[in-house]
């Protein structure tokens, strides 16, 4: 079954649009969860959140990239559940060296006001990431899209770890100059 058939089983309402998803994309989902969440039962009921998402979005949107798509879902819902978590037991790991590295670039609150700009700062950032060259690109995604580490960067495309930490450098770097020209810093 190709994503298009699958899309359009959401937007018929078939509840097997979410075991199509989960048979295609489950090891996504759960790599991505993974990479935020500790334990196996956050981890689970983040996939479970995600696919309810997915459910609730499908109608109206209609995703040009679903593997995307779902991917960005789970892990805003991770990352969301993250911060609970995180709320409660004060604790640090993975996702919280990678907030503090892009932090000054980009300020966030949980205020109306920035669920409003929300939209408006992600069509920011496309803008910037389309300017960038296809490796800044890819390492800058890796990193702060799907949360992969410093070295697991440098394995999976066979770079060096000093690499990549200067091309992130950079690429922060670049981001808050572009950031500020636009207005958002």
């Amino acid at each position: 079954m190709n994503d298009k058939q699958i899309i359009q089983m959401y937007w018929q309402r078939n509840e097997n649009a979410i075991t199509e998803t989960l048979k295609i994309y489950g090891n996504l989902c759960k790599n991505t969860a993974s990479r935020i969440l500790s334990t196996p039962e956050d981890i689970d009921e983040c996939i479970n959140d995600a696919l309810l998402q997915v459910w609730n979005s499908i109608p109206p949107t209609k995703p040009l990239n679903f593997a995307a798509f779902i991917a960005t879902i789970t892990r805003n819902t991770a990352l969301n559940k993250y911060n609970h978590i995180k709320r409660q037991k004060r604790s640090s790991n993975q996702v919280q060296l990678i907030y503090d590295e892009i932090s000054d670039c980009i300020h966030t609150s949980e205020d109306i006001e920035s669920e409003v700009n929300a939209r408006m700062l992600t069509d920011a950032l496309d803008k910037f990431l389309d300017t960038l060259s296809d490796d800044a690109q890819t390492i800058f995604v890796q990193r702060y899209v799907l949360m992969l580490s410093i070295s697991e960067i440098a394995k999976l495309y066979n770079y060096t770890e000093s690499k990549v930490k200067v091309t992130l450098l950079r690429t922060r770097k670049n981001l808050r100059k572009y950031l500020k020209q636009e207005g958002w810093i």
